[in-house]
């Protein structure tokens, strides 16, 4: 064994200095109720955020949507009675369709009768989203559209022998976020402070320690719910981006209750992007007792799971509504004003360095360690998930 040699006494301290303890560990020995999104249990006894390793500090995953066949009116350019020559959709939408596709209007928006007509696409604009149209079937009775109307393909009338149509593909979206540093936070105590007896206290330094790290992770439960991604390489300074910062497609700003109506619309929105939450974050106060989800009278709404003892198994509750059961996941560090539904296989920590505790030089008669660590949240399939960005609490129970 090689031999250190110090000058004067050695102490403990002196071969310490720069030991990193990790102490990643130690979130799960906080209360649930402080930190309920990163130390939460759900129902199926597994952690509800994810965690996995990262070795740069921007980390990048990539998104696909199909081309799907159908998409909504957003100008209105046709009339009931008459046979129309163009329809309107977004111009990255109008990649869906393709010259011959037949399609039929669904009026969701306009709430009108069930026209049988069906119309042929004759030349897509994919520069203006403008798709001229020819009758196919019935045109003259296509009914008159409203702005978010279905437009479903429902095929293709090519001419028999001829040859396909213009090839299309769809690439993928490649998203990004970078780790932040947590800390590091200095702890500095006196031998003699160290040594002073207290009431319920038996180490004073490894209380502040403790206190410390509760701290860190309420800052990262608050980061993964509304931090803003930034990398400013001049500076060289960064934040990680949360869930309020990549949930950008299904955001309702206009419900100002979170009722099982607001939550059907919003899951019947990430239902047809192709997924349906399983998380609901909120604040308990955003949940109400007379017309909010709390509403414990109807069962319909709420089903409570029976406690148990496992570790950090707390009682939850479920909402149940059309598309399944979404535990409610309830968290004192989410603002009244929002909530959020998540996906829970669709996010996690990704952990550049755990939490560590590390020993700081030696100098006179104290200690100093810091606490620090390095990480940022990752969001797949933002279009799955949705957020509430103006709940209105005054008047909740």
């Amino acid at each position: 064994m090689a031999i250190v040699g110090y000058g004067g006494k050695v102490t403990s301290y002196d071969l310490a200095v720069g030991v990193k303890i990790n102490m990643d560990e130690l979130i799960y020995m906080i209360s649930p109720t402080d930190s309920p999104f990163i130390n939460g249990i759900g129902t199926d006894g597994r952690q509800l955020l994810s965690s996995s390793s990262v070795d740069q500090q921007e980390f990048k995953w990539m998104d696909e949507e199909l081309l799907l066949p159908r998409s909504t009116v957003s100008v209105l350019n046709s009339t009931s009675g008459a046979t129309p020559v163009s329809i309107t959709v977004g111009a990255t939408e109008s990649y869906k369709f393709q010259v011959d596709d037949l399609i039929v209007l669904g009026q969701e928006a306009s709430g009108g009768a069930n026209e049988k007509a069906v119309m042929r696409i004759t030349d897509p604009d994919h520069g203006t989203g403008v798709m001229l149209i020819s009758e196919w079937e019935n045109g003259s009775d296509w009914p008159a559209t409203a702005v978010g109307d279905m437009v479903i393909c429902v095929g293709t009338a090519l001419v028999e022998g001829s040859d396909p149509g213009v090839a299309r593909s769809a690439d993928r979206t490649i998203r990004s976020n970078v780790t932040q540093i947590f800390g590091p936070t200095p702890i500095h105590m006196s031998r003699t402070e160290q040594q002073v007896s207290r009431y319920g206290v038996s180490d004073e330094f490894a209380k502040q320690v403790y206190g410390r790290s509760v701290e860190n992770v309420i800052t990262r439960e608050q980061a993964y719910l509304y931090g803003i991604k930034k990398n400013d390489t001049t500076n060289k300074r960064r934040s990680t981006g949360g869930l309020n910062y990549f949930i950008t497609s299904n955001d309702d700003t206009s419900s100002q209750e979170l009722t099982l109506a607001a939550l059907q619309a919003q899951m019947q929105a990430c239902y047809n992007a192709g997924g349906v939450p399983d998380l609901l974050i909120c604040n308990p106060i955003t949940l109400g007792t007379t017309n909010g989800l709390n509403q414990i009278s109807d069962s319909n709404r709420v089903r409570t799971i029976v406690d148990d003892p496992r570790r950090g198994r707390v009682p939850v509750s479920s909402v149940l509504h059309e598309f399944g059961e979404t535990q409610i996941v309830r968290n004192r560090w989410c603002r009244g004003e929002t909530a959020f539904a998540v996906s829970k296989e669709n996010i996690s920590r990704r952990v550049i360095q755990p939490l560590v505790v590390e020993a700081l030089a030696k100098t006179g008669d104290s200690d100093k360690v810091q606490i620090v660590c390095e990480e940022g949240l990752q969001v797949k399939g933002e279009q799955h998930m949705c957020k509430w960005s103006a709940l209105d609490t005054a008047d909740e129970d």
